[in-house]
């Protein structure tokens, strides 16, 4: 069934979200920092070999993201804890208190599930466009040896850099803050129903828009066009990736 979702209740989320993603542009800023570090190392390496034939070999065997554990962590926690308070807050109708310990735990479980799941995929992508960088490197410049090749691979990686960072991190944090309103309401004793509800923003997809107002049971998913999912930018039950990434819409949770 379709419900209703007021201006104030949009705006509540909207609220949610946004605070949320103030932590989540400190994390973006961070991986950025660490992407270019390591890119910049894995690419002196590949200096020490004269021949550019062998770099790709370099690039697939040195390349490592292991500050990605730590980074999830913190992302998770940070972006999420807020969330949990608030949905808390909200099911209970009286202020949270003394349970930010078992959320923080229960975020950091919720991180290292989630970058199991995610940090092979994140690591291949980036060898993957360093890789195909290299390639067009190679096929039209190799004019002024090594050393410029490996300027004008990490240029060009540079450029695109920024914004794959934020994908990643806007999309991760979007998931904390899921994850952590879905795990806060399940601790509590109290029933609900939840309605999905979108953003507002005008690059909101139409499989979104079809949904916006759409209830169902505490315990019930909501079904999309790409696979079922508990709530938004719920990643549990194997939903496309297309229904999760850029995705800015709210779980709505109403008391029964």
């Amino acid at each position: 069934m379709k419900e209703r979702v007021t201006n104030a209740e949009r705006r509540h989320m909207d609220y949610l979200r946004r605070a949320g993603l103030k932590a989540v542009r400190v994390y973006e800023a961070r991986l950025l920092r660490l992407r270019r570090k390591e890119v910049r190392r894995v690419l002196d390496l590949c200096t020490e070999w004269d021949d550019p034939s062998v770099w790709p070999g370099v690039i697939q065997q040195k390349l490592t993201e292991d500050y990605l554990p730590g980074w999830w962590d913190g992302l998770f926690v940070d972006a999420g804890l807020g969330m949990a308070k608030s949905t808390a807050r909200d099911l209970r109708k009286e202020k949270a208190a003394g349970e930010n310990g078992i959320w923080t735990e229960m975020l950091l479980q919720y991180a290292f599930n989630r970058s199991g799941e995610a940090i092979v995929g994140v690591t291949g992508t980036l060898k993957d466009t360093l890789l195909a960088i290299l390639a067009d490197r190679m096929a039209n410049e190799l004019e002024g040896g090594i050393e410029k090749l490996a300027k004008a691979i990490y240029r060009d990686f540079d450029g695109m850099a920024l914004w794959q960072c934020r994908r990643i991190a806007q999309t991760e944090g979007m998931i904390a803050m899921a994850d952590a309103a879905a795990g806060a309401a399940s601790t509590l004793d109290v029933r609900f129903t939840k309605t999905w509800a979108t953003s507002g923003l005008s690059n909101t997809r139409e499989s979104h828009l079809v949904m916006d107002g759409v209830t169902v049971a505490e315990d019930e998913p909501f079904e999309l066009e790409g696979g079922l999912v508990m709530y938004p930018h719920d990643t549990s039950m194997g939903a496309d990736a297309a229904e999760i990434i850029n995705c800015a819409c709210s779980c709505l949770r109403r008391t029964m």
